[in-house]
């Protein structure tokens, strides 16, 4: 009867540890997910920063389409709608002029 007491406990251990596990890992890539979010946030933010620079405008009057830097990101800016196009590796970019249809069914949202 002892041996049996001892086995149940060694089988519940084994299943609490288990589930230990399976919760740290899934903590362990959430965390990865939200540090990868973050460094595409400031990716994003140098860009306009450069992009304003660039075009001599004013940072607070850049709006973008994306939060993460790929090579479908529209750019807003007072002169006008520009296309991001960047290189292989990542770390140049060009900015190519696009012209829009209508601009008036195009909606901004966030902080004005």
């Amino acid at each position: 009867m002892r041996n049996r007491f001892d086995i149940k406990y060694k089988d519940l251990t084994i299943i609490v540890g288990t589930l230990l596990l399976l919760i740290l890992g899934m903590q362990y890539n959430d965390f990865n997910t939200i540090q990868s979010s973050i460094k595409q946030s400031g990716q994003i933010t140098t860009l306009l920063d450069k992009i304003a620079a660039e075009l001599d405008v004013s940072k607070t009057t850049v709006s973008v389409n994306s939060t993460t830097p790929n090579d479908n990101v529209l750019v807003k800016t007072p002169k006008g709608y520009f296309r991001v196009n960047y290189n292989t590796d990542g770390s140049q970019f060009v900015l190519e002029t696009v012209q829009l249809r209508d601009t008036n069914r195009v909606k901004i949202e966030g902080e004005k």
